[in-house]
């Protein structure tokens, strides 16, 4: 019938119906590949299952981060999330990113081109127990065995809702008239949503870390050894039950080179230094690399405007030519050895020339900024250190201090008995006035302090 899909699961509805938005950011998708790839390498036999985090606002529904969930089939064959290990990862991955708050808006899952079928509704119900509008993200593994130069992402984002199950039938056709009474059954279908992706400046750092990396790799020696050794070995069965690898006849790497592979690899491990880094030594290497990253991207950026400047026609330059005059005579030029002048690109150059003159200080006055800086600081530690010394020397002389004090009592006491002594029990007052006395006039101390807190 006209209208209808070949999947019952879709809606024939139209996405802009909902005026639902989706924007995808590329960490999620960068955690989809990454999961996808480890699984196939580790020979993973579960579900590809994980869920979308993000923001809603209103009509908006932003993808910003992603983790993978554990699962397992249920009574009925079909792939559950494990409830309890879900909800508790949950609450952990809210916690992390608490600000900005990010809750869950979706999940994602190996989906076909056709759409989303009945394998996917167990776990789609437990996902909307917790967000009655998550969508699900359809990762299409078929258009990456079978990708081609500027093909779009093999994605495709749905939304749920629930239509009623004769919402389908056909439509210019004579429809059956029903009681009003009757109770229609709702049913839940996808429908396909647009979507625009969106990046952040960490996020730009990432990806062109990894376009660079990916640009650049290279197979070292040891790495080439090793896959050329696994190209070489086949699996045979060795009447037990156990697969074991052989090399083939044909060979021409011997024991003694697949021994000398293996110990420049552990030579390498041994020389690694960053295998000693402690957390923070880590983490501190990570801001140094992230900085460096933001500096590279940034003198990139700068060179491909000066490129762009310094390749601008030089009737243009010198005011001879008009811009678009200029712009037809660089296009009709087939060796192309002129760039295209754009008034609108030259328009943000200047502006970003102009915000670079107002927000930087000139050499004079930088050299003197940095200087102040520096002595401000520097006459900061001096002072902290002067106080320091000074509590320190403090102390030291209030600790001699009282020290001093129970050396004195003690010795008073031993004098006061020995002179108690010698002139019977009634001379034990007439003692302490004569040590007192002979201490004024002997040690000069005057009136002597009682306690250690008149001290």
């Amino acid at each position: 019938m006209a209208g209808q899909a070949a999947n019952e699961l879709l809606s024939t509805q139209k996405a802009s119906d909902s005026g639902l938005k989706v924007v995808l950011h590329p960490l999620p998708i960068l955690e989809i590949s990454d999961f996808i790839v480890r699984g196939y390498q580790r020979g993973l036999s579960g579900a590809v299952v994980g869920v979308l985090l993000g923001q809603q606002n209103g009509h908006e529904v932003t993808i910003e981060h992603s983790f993978s969930c554990k699962s397992a089939k249920n009574e009925n064959g079909f792939y559950e999330l494990d409830h309890e290990w879900f909800k508790s990862r949950l609450e952990q991955m809210k916690l992390v990113h608490k600000n900005p708050a990010l809750d869950l808006v979706g999940w994602y899952s190996l989906v076909p081109k056709t759409g989303p079928s009945a394998l996917h509704l167990p776990i789609h119900n437990q996902i909307s127990a917790y967000n009655e509008s998550a969508v699900l993200l359809g990762f299409h593994v078929e258009d990456i065995l079978d990708a081609a130069s500027g093909d779009p992402l093999p994605i495709t984002i749905y939304e749920s809702n629930m239509e009623a199950e004769d919402a389908k039938d056909t439509a210019g056709e004579d429809k059956e008239m029903k009681d009003a009474d009757t109770t229609t059954k709702m049913v839940l279908r996808f429908r396909k949503l647009p979507y625009t992706t969106d990046s952040g400046e960490a996020e730009m750092i990432a990806m062109q870390f990894i376009r660079e990396g990916g640009s650049s790799a290279a197979v070292d020696s040891t790495e080439k050894h090793i896959l050329e050794q696994f190209d070489q070995k086949i699996a045979v069965d060795d009447g037990k039950g156990k697969r074991r690898a052989v090399a083939y006849a044909g060979s021409s790497k011997s024991k003694k080179d697949t021994a000398a592979a293996a110990a420049a690899e552990q030579s390498v491990t041994k020389t690694n230094l960053d295998a000693n880094l402690t957390r923070a030594e880590s983490e501190y290497m990570g801001a140094l690399q992230a900085k460096y990253n933001a500096v590279k991207m940034m003198k990139s950026r700068l060179a491909l405007v000066i490129t762009y400047l310094q390749n601008l026609p030089p009737t243009f330059t010198s005011g001879e030519q008009t811009t678009s005059d200029a712009a037809d005579a660089a296009r009709a030029d087939p060796a192309q050895q002129y760039t295209v002048p754009s008034n609108t690109i030259l328009r943000h150059i200047q502006a970003l020339v102009t915000n670079a003159d107002l927000v930087a200080t000139a050499p004079g006055e930088l050299a003197n900024t940095l200087e102040q800086e520096i002595r401000r600081e520097t006459n900061d530690v001096n002072l902290i250190s002067l106080i320091s010394d000074l509590v320190s020397s403090v102390n030291e002389a209030r600790e001699a201090g009282k020290k001093f004090h129970i050396v004195e009592s003690a010795r008073h006491q031993r004098q006061g008995r020995n002179l108690g002594g010698s002139s019977g029990g009634g001379g034990f007052g007439s003692a302490g006035s004569y040590d007192h006395s002979l201490l004024t006039s002997e040690f000069g101390l005057g009136s002597y302090p009682a306690t250690a807190a008149e001290y």
